[in-house]
Formats: C-alpha cells, structure tokens, sequence
C-alpha cells in the first residue's frame, strides 16, 4: 500500500469508528468546533491503532531519537505500539507526580543526555506537547523534534517552533476533510463551517502568544 492509500485509509476508519466526529463541541481551550478528533477510541480497535503506528513510523524512521514519549493520554497506546512493531525504547510521562515509591513523573528506562522523541495525536495551541516536554528536559532528556500525526489548522506548529522545536505533520485537516469528501463521508456544508471555523480561532490562538 502507497504512503497515500495508507493516509487515506486510516482517515476513512478513523471517522468509521467515531474517531472524526462533527457537531458542536467544547474544546480544551474553551472554544466551541465544528468537528472533534478523539484518538483515545484507537487502544479498542487493535487493527487501527496497529495502522495508525505504521503511519508515524514512515516519517520517525527518518529522526534520530533514543526513547519515543507519547502526550498522555491519547499518545502513550501508539508510542507503545510503535515500540513493540519496531524495538524502540519508550517512556511516559505522568499528569501528576507520585506521592509513594520513586516518586518519578517520567517513567521507564533512559538517561540523561539522551534524545528523546515526542509524539502525538493532535495539535491545536501546543499546550499539551509543551506540558509533556518540561518534565523530560528537567530530568536531562533532550527534547528537538515532535510529530504529530494530525494538525488542526489552527497555529500549534508555529507556536511550538516559536518555543524552540520542530513540529512534524502527518496529516493537514484539509487533507481529512478532502478524503471525506472525495468518499462522500461528509457534505461540502459541513466542511465549509469548519474551514471558517479554523481561519478563526487560528487568529485568536495567534494573537495571545
């Protein structure tokens, strides 16, 4: 299968299983969208999040890096597929530190000087992915590059190069909503909210950085 067809096929199932929705809904940053990207479903469909490591793999086997990371919570089931399919290192990080044993935030084997790899589901502000790399820098972990598999359109890789690291993208939102339309998954209606949507809340994202 092309690097296209793939693409192509892991949108199409992602909106199969619920994974691409639109409507109304409540984001992170408060704003109110169109449409909503909810990776968490893929740790329920073994096929799909196997397909989903297959795709960052074709743009990570081209980095350098010594341990993967996965945003939690979305992130940690793909970096852990990828590790397993592909004998990579993998660590995580925790939302809240531990009040008992190591008392670790960043778990799993590494050291310090080591590179380590961000990944993630989505991009939308870069508040997550600069969340997750705080804690990994402290502990002595070298943080350069993030891939993400899907960019919302609304300025995260920007503001991501804005803090000092390279944003890699897998796939564009217009790429989503072209395969949906071309497959008739969607109507041109909806997509041109959402467009309108994303010129939007871009600018205002933007604007308060």
């Amino acid at each position: 299968m092309t690097d296209i067809k793939l693409k192509e096929q892991l949108i199409l199932d992602l909106y199969t299983i619920g994974a691409v929705k639109f409507g109304e809904f409540k984001l992170k940053s408060g704003i109110m969208s169109p449409y909503y990207l909810d990776l968490r479903l893929l740790v329920s469909f073994p096929y799909l999040l196997e397909l989903t490591a297959d795709v960052f793999w074709e743009s990570l086997r081209t980095l350098f890096f010594d341990v993967l990371v996965g945003v939690p919570y979305a992130a940690i089931p793909i970096a852990t597929a990828i590790a397993i399919k592909h004998n990579q290192t993998a660590v995580f990080v925790r939302k809240e530190r531990k009040e008992y044993g190591t008392k670790k935030l960043v778990e799993g084997q590494y050291h310090q000087g080591q590179k380590a790899l961000l990944i993630d589901d989505v991009i939308t502000n870069a508040e997550s992915k600069l969340e997750t790399i705080k804690p990994l820098v402290e502990e002595g972990l070298i943080v350069e590059d993030v891939v993400v598999l899907l960019d919302r359109g609304q300025g995260g890789p920007k503001l991501l190069e804005k803090a000092g690291y390279k944003c890699h993208c897998i796939l564009t939102i217009d790429e989503v909503f072209n395969t949906l339309l071309t497959y008739k998954r969607v109507n041109q209606k909806m997509i041109t909210k959402c467009r309108k949507f994303i010129r939007q809340s871009k600018k205002q994202f933007l604007a308060k950085k």
